[in-house]
C-alpha cells in the first residue's frame, strides 16, 4: 500500500507526476490517498475498497486462498503469543503485522469477484485517476479509447487485442469502461466520493 504521504491540494504536481508514468504506481498511491483522506481523523483506514490497488501478480499483496489463509495465520500467531510471554514485545509486534497482512490477503474483500478480472482493479484505478486529475500524458480531455491505449497497449500493440489504436466502441475500451464504473460504485458504497 501507499508508503508515502501525497498532497491532494496540489492537482499540478499530481497531474505532472502521472504524466511521467501512467502505468506505475502513483496514480495507485494518489487514489489510496484521496479514498483514505475522509476517514483519517477516525483513524480507519483498511476500506474494501483499497483492495481495488492490489496488483493480482504481485506475491506480497495478491489475494490468498481464505483457508491457507487461516492456517498460515494460526501459525504466526501462535508465535506472536510465544514472544509476548517471553518479554519480547517488539518482536511480537513485527509477527503481528505478519498476521494481519496475511489475513488481509485471505479476506473475502480482496477476493476475485465473479465478472471483475483482478487484473482489471488497479488498470481501472489509474483510469479513474488519470481522468480525475486531467492527466493524459499527450491530451487533455482523453476519450476512453486514448485511456484504453495508454494503459493497455505494449510495444505499439494492445496484447488484449492486438490492435495498433483502439476504436471507442473496442472489447477493450467497454472493459475499462466497465471496470471503471463497477470501481466508481464500490467507491460510493464505501462512502468516498466519485
Amino acid at each position: 500500500m501507499a508508503s508515502k504521504h501525497i498532497d491532494l491540494s496540489n492537482p499540478a504536481k499530481i497531474r505532472a507526476e502521472i504524466q511521467k508514468d501512467p502505468k506505475g504506481a502513483f496514480p495507485l498511491d494518489v487514489w489510496e490517498t484521496y479514498c483514505s483522506k475522509p476517514f483519517a481523523h477516525l483513524g480507519l483506514y483498511p476500506l474494501p475498497v483499497l483492495s481495488w490497488r492490489v496488483d493480482p501478480t504481485d506475491p506480497e499483496t495478491a489475494a490468498l486462498d481464505p483457508q491457507h489463509a487461516v492456517d498460515e495465520a494460526l501459525s504466526w500467531s501462535i508465535q506472536t503469543l510465544m514472544l509476548l510471554k517471553s518479554n519480547q514485545p517488539a518482536e511480537a509486534l513485527e509477527h503481528a503485522k505478519r498476521v494481519v497482512k496475511i489475513l488481509a490477503r485471505g479476506s473475502s474483500i480482496v477476493q476475485p469477484k465473479r465478472g471483475q478480472p483482478a487484473a482489471m482493479r488497479p488498470t481501472a484505478v489509474r483510469a479513474w485517476v488519470i481522468r480525475k486529475y486531467n492527466a493524459h500524458p499527450t491530451k487533455s480531455n482523453a476519450s476512453w479509447a486514448d485511456l484504453a491505449d495508454l494503459l493497455f497497449r505494449e510495444k505499439g500493440r494492445c496484447p488484449r487485442c492486438r490492435r495498433p489504436r483502439h476504436q471507442y466502441d473496442s472489447a477493450c475500451v467497454k472493459a475499462l469502461c466497465t471496470a471503471v464504473r463497477n470501481l466508481r460504485s464500490a467507491m460510493e458504497h464505501d462512502g468516498i466520493p466519485a
